[in-house]
């Protein structure tokens, strides 16, 4: 039992309990000492030390930005303030009341020169750290942005050059028409027969780029023409008229489905891709004012990331959702330039939705009425 006592007052009485127990009758009782198990312990809460010092040290890095700028008068308390607890902080003539000192002057000098705050002027001006500038994060984020503008630039580009590229093959595969029939029906009347004339020559060379052009977004694929059998059985000379049947059916499937990604691009791909421009632009823009005003900071991110992808939609649904009536100002705009426009700056587009909105509600009637 003195074992049992010395191991008690070694581990501490709380966490340890006795039990006695005789083993075979062979003596006294031994006592033994079970150990209770004892609940976490928190985490150990942030030392007053280090929060007064971080005060410290972004109230010096306030005073320093108040002092470059000069756009702030530089109150000399607040200086004498924090350069008072800089150097008496941690030592014997530091007091609570020099702490509620520095607290209130840390906030009067917040609420100065806000809305630059100690965020924003660590993420736009660079540190020095080992003798070398740190990198701010606004460098990084601008150099983010640039670069995507760049390449939504370069694919919108090469989306709208291939789109004009097989708009002018198109249309003038559907006006040469008339001219070839034109130029046949007066071979016909002067019975002057020419292998090609310029009318079919300009076809030919149209329809050979348009079937170049439809291999490019149907990723190198092409018709296969087959000719039902009850065309088959109609045709006289199989052999020269059904190659001609197969021909024509080709040539008008290649200027359907050329029409038809034609109208995909022009309603989908290339109004998405202005939006997005017109996203980054504006994201771009008010970066450049952010950096220079030195109101930044790195929480702004997931504004300007959900900013794009609005922006991106906005292009997309200008199209096909409001009518140019509905633009006001924007009618004589061409559909791109709409859908740029709606990227950039979403709120006009949102502000548009809402009116449509409420006008439908004022003109449907009131189920409660019924």
């Amino acid at each position: 039992m003195e074992l049992a006592a010395f191991w008690m007052q070694r581990v501490g009485k709380s966490h340890v309990t006795t039990t006695d127990l005789n083993i075979g009758g062979l003596g006294p009782p031994i006592a033994i000492i079970m150990k209770q198990p004892t609940a976490p312990s928190p985490p150990p809460p942030v030392p007053n030390n280090a929060r007064i010092e971080l005060i410290i040290a972004d109230g010096i890095r306030l005073l320093h930005y108040v002092a470059r700028n000069g756009n702030h008068h530089l109150d000399r308390h607040l200086v004498e303030s924090f350069s008072k607890a800089r150097t008496h902080y941690g030592s014997k003539y530091w007091s609570s009341d020099d702490e509620v000192e520095l607290l209130s002057c840390f906030d009067e000098l917040a609420r100065q020169v806000y809305p630059v705050t100690v965020e924003s002027i660590k993420a736009v001006i660079p540190e020095a750290k080992t003798g070398h500038l740190s990198s701010p994060q606004a460098g990084k984020t601008i150099c983010w942005y640039r670069r995507y503008t760049v390449l939504t630039l370069i694919c919108l580009l090469i989306v709208q050059m291939f789109y004009l590229f097989g708009f002018e093959l198109t249309h003038s595969l559907t006006t040469n028409v008339s001219q070839v029939e034109a130029s046949q029906e007066q071979d016909k009347t002067t019975n002057v027969h020419l292998v090609y004339s310029d009318a079919m020559l300009e076809r030919d060379a149209n329809y050979r780029l348009l079937q170049r052009w439809n291999a490019v977004w149907m990723l190198g694929q092409s018709f296969k023409m087959e000719i039902p059998a009850h065309i088959r059985q109609r045709l006289k000379r199989p052999d020269s008229e059904i190659v001609s049947y197969q021909d024509k059916l080709r040539y008008y499937a290649d200027i359907i489905s050329a029409q038809s990604a034609l109208i995909m691009l022009q309603s989908y791909i290339l109004p998405l891709l202005y939006g997005l421009l017109g996203a980054f632009i504006f994201v771009l823009r008010s970066l450049l004012q952010q950096v220079h005003d030195l109101t930044y900071t790195p929480g702004r991110e997931i504004g300007y990331r959900l900013r794009l992808t609005l922006g991106s939609l906005a292009g997309m649904i200008t199209g096909w959702v409001l009518k140019p009536d509905a633009m006001a100002g924007a009618a004589e705009l061409s559909p791109m330039a709409v859908a740029f426009l709606a990227g950039y700056s979403i709120e006009v587009l949102f502000a548009l939705l809402d009116k449509l909105i409420e006008s439908i509600r004022r003109n449907t009637p009131n189920q409660s009425a019924r």
